[in-house]
């Protein structure tokens, strides 16, 4: 448990940050990472508010999604999470939010375009995959979504949210918070001209693909 520790730490702070961030409300959405060199995954668990959780509170489950420790009930998106694990095995962290911003462009089957630079540079210039209209939580959904994913790190659920990847739980909130605030960006540009926004020249936005290989942010 000791060892874990940090990291369960580390999922409540996200957690709460994504809330103080307006990226989700209370218990909505969930976070998850990878124990290093194993086979097991701690996941914030399924209604609990962020305000009040603590690192005791989180789940730890293998990847075949048996509970290992936990007072409480995983995730109900934990098929997501888990499939996400095995597709990928560089992927140490996700983040499931729920940003109103991307959920009001993609409610209209509106894409979000490479509109400002720390957004090409978060997700190395791939935007955000599009999963299919379905109930999450079940093993369909989630076969079906790491599959739309692809090479990309991040996913907007249709009506209902994003999903993020990361090397880190640092990297998968980083580009949660980066698509919200491109997304409205780009909807308040939409809002008082009518018209699709300018977007940063095809030079310049290769320049921040290229600055987010050198860091690494090209991979999960």
């Amino acid at each position: 448990m000791a060892e874990e520790w940090p990291l369960r730490h580390d999922l409540v702070e996200v957690a709460q940050r994504c809330e103080a961030y307006g990226l989700v409300l209370r218990s909505q959405g969930n976070f998850s990472v990878r124990i290093p060199d194993s086979s097991r995954i701690l996941i914030t668990p399924t209604g609990r508010p962020y305000s009040t959780m603590r690192p005791g509170d989180i789940v730890e489950v293998d990847l075949d999604g048996r509970i290992l420790k936990g007072p409480h009930p995983p995730s109900y998106e934990l098929p997501v999470h888990l499939a996400a694990y095995r597709a990928d095995a560089r992927i140490g962290a996700c983040a499931h939010t729920e940003p109103p911003h991307v959920n009001a462009l993609y409610a209209l089957n509106k894409s979000l375009p490479n509109i400002l630079g720390n957004f090409i540079y978060a997700f190395a210039g791939r935007g955000l995959a599009v999963g299919p209209r379905m109930k999450s939580g079940t093993s369909d959904f989630a076969a079906a979504n790491v599959e739309a994913l692809g090479d990309r790190f991040g996913i907007v659920w249709p009506n209902h949210g994003l999903f993020c990847v990361g090397r880190t739980l640092e990297v998968a909130f980083i580009r949660s918070l980066h698509a919200e605030q491109a997304a409205q960006v780009y909807y308040l540009a939409i809002a008082l001209d009518g018209r699709e926004p300018l977007l940063l020249p095809n030079e310049e936005q290769e320049q921040y693909v290229q600055a987010a290989k050198a860091e690494g942010w090209d991979s999960p």
